[in-house]
């Protein structure tokens, strides 16, 4: 590269970064938004590429020792909130806000960040002037030089444990896709109807399922408490016990439809619902009100498959057969079917961005270099979404 970038030091995108709050944001002072704003209106000189007016693009920063750090700059708009986020990638990002978002449950405020802004404005604006100037240029170079760590790729979960085994830690695939495939192929459960008394009958038993994995191999003193309440409680002490909202069914009917109703209409199927807090829920369900119910277990996030699957077989064991949303998604990974996909952000819910699950690049030293290159061979990468001037 023979054009001349200012030199971004890492100790300014390090004062953004630590100073951050990936989850609510930062709010920022009126000095810091003037600055954030006038990054947001260089950006304006690209196109548009994502909701909220977003622009984004990449630059670099430089440590102490010289070394390259990349990051990604991101602004965007809507009715009057402003944000920006800076990014390395894997371990942080940073969110500066001008207004509290109505999503910020803990916010952060700082009147500190004026001098790292203007580092970053001065080599944000060097960055759009090459970009409008010579675009293939630059897109040619960020697409030879960024690191894989920043880079999405995707790869066969087939081939991803066979060149490294260790990726592989269920010892158990083979029964659980025969469970799960007889739970797939049996008629689900049929419930005229939902008292109390049912769903906790239903709850307590994929929660002595969950109780019982927990407590394998663990050490943990809640682990082994849980189970041995597993074993020892009712189904309404265990209900009350360790449901978000057991404690709510207190003084309620518990073979009446309407106190079921009264019971589930104070809550949320997300947070009452759940047989492991906020992962997995066991709901019933019906489209028409002539039909009869069927209970579903749903989770979402990647790292509970294999417990929805030994739930679902273990309560079908039972007798009591579960409608399992993603069973699909959950026999692929089982069977080795579908795609893992290499994200600098990825996502912790399944079935996003055209693989089942994301995850991290392993960096040499997390594997051997031997095995790092070899994934690296085999992932297709995904092309970079070029940074583009306005016509």
């Amino acid at each position: 590269m023979k054009r001349k970038i200012p030199v971004y030091q890492y100790h300014d995108a390090w004062q953004i970064l630590a100073r951050s709050n990936r989850d609510n944001g930062v709010f920022i002072d009126t000095a810091s938004e003037e600055i954030m704003l006038r990054i947001e209106n260089v950006m304006s000189r690209l196109k548009v590429m994502g909701d909220d007016d977003s622009r984004y693009f990449w630059i670099w920063a430089q440590t102490n020792n010289r070394e390259r750090k990349w990051l990604r700059v991101r602004t965007a708009h809507y009715k009057g909130f402003h944000y920006l986020t800076l990014s390395d990638g894997r371990y942080e990002m940073a969110v500066l806000q001008n207004a509290e978002s109505v999503y910020s449950n803990n916010k952060q405020y700082r009147e500190d960040l004026k001098a790292p802004l203007l580092a970053l404005e001065k080599h944000v604006k060097a960055v759009v002037d090459w970009i409008c100037e010579d675009p293939e240029e630059y897109n040619a170079y960020v697409e030879r030089y960024l690191p894989y760590h920043n880079r999405s790729g995707d790869i066969p979960r087939r081939v991803l444990y066979s060149i490294d085994p260790d990726w592989h830690d269920s010892k158990d695939d083979e029964r659980l896709i025969r469970g799960l495939e007889a739970v797939k192929a049996s008629e689900p459960s049929k419930y005229d109807k939902i008292t109390l008394r049912v769903y906790i009958s239903i709850w307590s038993s994929a929660f002595r399922v969950i109780a019982r994995i927990r407590s394998e191999g663990s050490d943990d003193w809640y682990d082994k408490q849980r189970l041995n309440d597993a074993k020892t409680m009712t189904d309404i002490e265990l209900f009350k016990r360790y449901n978000s909202k057991g404690r709510q069914v207190e003084g309620l009917d518990l073979d009446s439809e309407d106190a079921y109703e009264v019971w589930y209409g104070g809550n949320s199927a997300y947070h009452c619902m759940d047989v492991t807090y906020a992962r997995i829920h066991l709901a019933p369900w019906r489209k028409e009100d002539s039909e009869p119910f069927r209970f579903h277990l749903y989770f979402g996030v990647y790292g509970y498959y294999d417990d929805v699957a030994k739930i679902a077989i273990a309560l079908r064991e039972q007798g009591i057969t579960l409608v399992v949303d993603e069973i699909d998604s959950i026999l692929k990974i089982l069977r080795q079917e579908d795609m893992v996909g290499f994200r600098p952000w990825p996502d912790k819910y399944m079935d996003r961005d055209g693989v089942t699950s994301q995850m991290w690049l392993p960096h040499i030293g997390d594997v051997s270099r031997e095995i790092y290159w070899k994934i690296i061979k085999n992932t297709t990468w995904h092309k970079q979404k070029k940074a583009w001037p306005n016509e």
